[in-house]
């Protein structure tokens, strides 16, 4: 039996923080949350779902392991939104030629890592 992926739903982010983790990501991406509980917070971001929940000895908080890329128009632009809301350039930016994108790994104030990539 065969199947066929559609799009990539959810991306699950473990935090210290829920609350500052929700403001901040609610800064740099622009939007409100669609669930926002003292537990729990989710985004809607171009048909994506970004989830926030606390980090625990199942689903730890972690700075070098899954990362997902936000595709943006302006990786320049993106880079300086994040770093003017105390975020860091954690790897690159790097150039993939195989792709023709530049990618780079921001870690915000509360240690939790995201990519972003541009075409180039």
């Amino acid at each position: 039996m065969a199947f066929e992926v559609k799009s990539f739903a959810t991306i699950r982010l473990c935090v210290t923080n829920i609350q500052k983790s929700r403001d901040w990501f609610k800064a740099f991406f622009g939007v409100e949350p669609i669930e926002d509980f003292e537990n729990f917070v989710s985004f809607k971001i171009c048909g994506t779902v970004l989830d926030i929940v606390l980090a625990d000895e199942k689903s730890p908080l972690s700075a070098g392991g899954s990362v997902g890329y936000w595709f943006v128009d302006n990786l320049e632009e993106a880079i300086s939104r994040a770093t003017i809301l105390g975020g860091k350039v954690y790897r690159g930016p790097l150039r993939v030629n195989e792709i023709k994108r530049t990618i780079v790994q921001i870690i915000d104030p509360h240690g939790n890592v995201m990519g972003l990539e541009a075409e180039y």
